[in-house]
């Protein structure tokens, strides 16, 4: 019946919000508290007949049964039906190490336990800041006003960041180093072992190539940055295009030569063919309309010269004839 009220009482202590429960029941528990908070530490299911609470060598609780010895600090407020004990508006010299003494009717201790107790500041607000960095590197950093002994834990539209994510730092860092076009919601957890706190970011960097004002911008930036352009230009937002445009450039340059290079050698060989075929050309002109002609007219004057000696010399008469003979032979012979 005893115990049934305790679990009663204990269970109504957490349900009201008394403070964070620790169950300090085993030996070498360890509980922690938030500073300037409070908490609930479960010393045993029910007050034995005798027991003492201390801290090194002071004594801070001392019963028998349901009744107590001593009176409690301020801060402290013990229920021995339910062998709990709270402790509000934590310090920091409240951390320390705690000792349960058990004894029997006759006086005998017959258990110790020991209890670690650690005080440590909340998580009070996370700050989270990224930037965008050449080729699209982008490093994050999160970071808390408050809180001890703080661990960190990232994760990439709803799923836990991976190494692989990383160019540097590790997903338990609170500083991190993103690979290039990495985007989407990234979000910070911060805590300890007595609060949590988290921030996001959405992560987004282009390459924008444009004026402002008349300032020319040519640099990775945030993506909402874009409205800073009086006119984009086309293309700023692709990033993966503008690496290529370099290459491309060379590429195309590269061909332009090859291709004038090809006209100038065709250019080349086309006017060194026409050269020889004039000269051809020239050679059977001469054959044909020079050469040749003044040889048969010749041969064709031959001919009738000597045609006309033999038709001359068989005349009858030879007076005549040698007149005639004298006046032929020389005109043919001016004639030549």
């Amino acid at each position: 019946m005893r115990a049934t009220l305790g679990l009663v009482v204990w269970l109504v202590t957490i349900s009201q919000g008394a403070g964070k429960l620790c169950d300090g029941r085993r030996e070498g528990a360890q509980c922690y508290g938030p500073l300037d908070g409070k908490i609930v530490l479960r010393l045993m299911d029910t007050a034995p007949f005798r027991y003492n609470w201390l801290k090194k060598a002071i004594i801070l609780l001392r019963g028998r049964e349901n009744t107590l010895l001593t009176k409690l600090p301020e801060r402290f407020s013990f229920t021995p039906n339910s062998g709990t004990l709270k402790i509000e508006n934590l310090k920091r010299n409240d951390s320390g190490n705690y000792t349960l003494q058990i004894f029997n009717k006759q006086g005998i201790g017959i258990e110790n336990r020991t209890l670690q107790l650690f005080i440590q500041a909340p998580v009070t607000s996370v700050h989270l800041a990224s930037k965008c960095q050449s080729q699209g590197v982008q490093p994050v950093s999160c970071s808390s006003k408050g809180g001890d002994s703080l661990q960190y834990r990232w994760s990439l539209n709803k799923k836990p960041l991976q190494d692989s994510d990383l160019l540097s730092g590790d997903v338990q860092a609170n500083n991190i180093t993103l690979k290039p076009y990495i985007s989407g919601q990234l979000i910070c957890f911060v805590r300890n072992d007595v609060s949590e706190s988290q921030n996001e970011v959405t992560l987004s960097c282009v390459f924008i190539n444009c004026t402002s004002n008349g300032t020319v911008i040519s640099q990775w930036l945030p993506e909402m940055k874009k409205n800073l352009c009086d006119k984009p230009t086309p293309g700023d937002e692709s990033p993966h295009s503008t690496n290529y445009l370099p290459l491309m450039g060379g590429i195309l340059s590269a061909l332009f030569i090859l291709l004038m290079i090809g006209l100038a050698v065709v250019y080349k060989l086309k006017k060194k063919q026409s050269s020889v075929e004039d000269e051809e050309e020239l050679t059977y002109a001469d054959v044909r309309i020079v050469n040749q002609p003044r040889r048969s007219i010749k041969m064709r004057e031959e001919v009738e010269v000597e045609y006309g000696q033999v038709k001359l010399s068989q005349q009858p008469r030879g007076t005549v004839a040698a007149k005639n003979d004298a006046s032929i032979y020389a005109h043919v012979r001016k004639h030549r």
